[in-house]
C-alpha cells in the first residue's frame, strides 16, 4: 500500500485532505467534487 501512495505522490496524483472530515457524511461530496475538477 505505502509504494502505490509513494507512486501516486509522485504522479501529483494523490489528494491529501488537511481537514477533518467526517467519512460518513463528507466523503462522498469530496470524491465528487474532485472527479469533476480539471486536472
Amino acid at each position: 500500500m505505502k509504494h502505490f501512495i509513494n507512486i501516486l505522490e509522485e504522479n501529483n496524483e494523490l489528494v491529501r485532505i488537511k481537514e477533518y472530515v467526517n467519512p460518513e457524511l463528507e466523503i462522498t461530496e469530496i470524491t465528487d467534487r474532485v472527479s469533476k475538477s480539471e486536472g
